[in-house]
């Protein structure tokens, strides 16, 4: 029975948080446990595992979206997508390892699993895994491998906040959910050169061109030496550009202005034609302003792109113009109301007649109200209404329009 006490004691006295874990602890044949040595104390063994690592530290974080959805055929629009399920939005575990006070290693892993899509990864992937190296120039420090692009980590940390219901304009996919142009994604293998100081900002790339998760019929570099430069400009006109992307925006005020772009060469996506996946190249230009203060935040943005087919015989250029704004209101402690509308115009153009083929106008309203349950934890209920009218130019004009309405109840969870 002795034996079974003092163990007992040895455990809570090895796994108690409040002491050092290279505590040495003694026991004397009472079952008292003392932290310096005696005639009649035993010394308990410390059989403790450690973990080895050759940085200054390792900082782990995670951020996760859950969400039931429901997807509705407006009423008074033909039969569209149908669905209701659960999701995995988004589901990151990521590990910093630090050399010094700035200089890191990242490795973000995610896994997806969203309704309606026949492309929903259902195993983990890397999303991000770069080497960051800060004041390699003055001001100025870069992202080396699988990096940030230089726009949606900006637009999602200083105007749009809730990626967790909605990608950014320039970035959303036309499928179950979304109605969109799917210009850019988020990350790319290349570099990233990041710039901050009080008034203005910047990031300027190389990259493939393609995204992290490129289609096996648009792998990237494939019989291709062409790459993809991208850019953001952005001047702090109330300052705290030093800061950005850290604001609490509950606090403090700021005043962005913006433009972004990108030229990517022999781009190819997963349209695939009968001699292969299609090949063009992109270009994207793009202005964005965003106001925020306690109470308020409202951004808008402007965006013109071009796809320049390479195949002459079977290949579409495509023009693109769209717009967006979003709002958001905080009329009480952690209660906040989000609102926000997307007009994408998609022209298609037969590269070898110059003549349209098809005229697409998509447009997204959206609404919503989030909750801060505590700093680690939130809720949002929303709601957006999608209209897809497409018009098929031959010899007679056909129109497709297909509108819908989707429902989400969205639990948001960071540490």
């Amino acid at each position: 029975m002795k034996k079974i006490v003092l163990s007992t004691i040895a455990a809570l006295a090895v796994s108690a948080t409040s002491l050092s874990a290279s505590q040495q602890f003694y026991v004397d044949d009472k079952g008292q446990v003392f932290t310096t040595s005696g005639p009649d104390r035993i010394a308990i063994e410390n059989k403790e595992s450690p973990v080895f690592s050759k940085t200054a530290r390792l900082e782990f974080s995670g951020t996760h979206y859950f969400g039931l959805t429901s997807v509705q055929p407006d009423l008074t629009g033909p039969s569209v997508d149908n669905s209701t399920g659960f999701e995995l939005r988004r589901n990151y575990l990521q590990v910093k390892a630090y050399f010094n006070e700035k200089d890191f290693f990242r490795v973000t892993m995610d896994t997806t699993k969203e309704i309606g899509s026949s492309t929903s990864y259902a195993d983990i992937y890397a999303k991000y895994a770069y080497l960051y190296l800060d004041n390699i120039l003055p001001y100025t420090g870069v992202e080396i491998g699988i990096a940030h692009r230089p726009w949606i980590d900006y637009e999602e940390h200083n105007s749009w906040h809730y990626r967790s219901i909605n990608k950014v304009a320039i970035e959303q996919k036309t499928n179950t959910t979304d109605s969109g142009p799917d210009l850019v994604n988020s990350a790319d293998l290349g570099f990233n050169l990041k710039t901050k100081t009080e008034n203005f900002s910047s990031e300027i790339g190389m990259f493939n061109g393609e995204g992290y998760h490129a289609d096996k019929a648009a792998a990237n570099q494939e019989n291709s030496t062409d790459l993809s430069l991208e850019w953001r400009l952005t001047g702090h006109l109330m300052g705290s550009g030093n800061k950005l992307g850290k604001n609490d925006r509950t606090k403090a005020t700021y005043l962005n202005v913006s433009t972004y772009g990108l030229m990517s060469k022999n781009h190819k996506d997963a349209d695939v034609l009968v001699d292969g996946p299609a090949e063009y190249d992109r270009s994207m230009y793009g202005l964005h302003a965003v106001y925020n203060q306690p109470l308020f935040l409202i951004a808008a943005q402007y965006y013109i792109a071009n796809d320049d087919a390479q195949n002459t015989t079977l290949g579409d250029s495509k023009d693109y113009t769209g717009y967006s704004i979003n709002a958001e209101i905080r009329p009480m402690t952690d209660w906040t109301i989000i609102g926000r509308y997307d007009v994408s115009d998609i022209d298609k153009i037969a590269k070898a007649t110059a003549i349209e083929t098809k005229d697409q106008e998509m447009k997204q309203m959206l609404l919503g109200v989030a909750y801060k349950y505590n700093k680690n934890v939130s809720f949002i209920a929303s709601g957006k209404h999608i209209t897809d009218d497409a018009k098929t130019w031959t010899a007679l004009t056909l129109a497709d329009a297909k509108e819908k309405n989707v429902y989400m109840l969205t639990t948001e969870v960071k540490w």
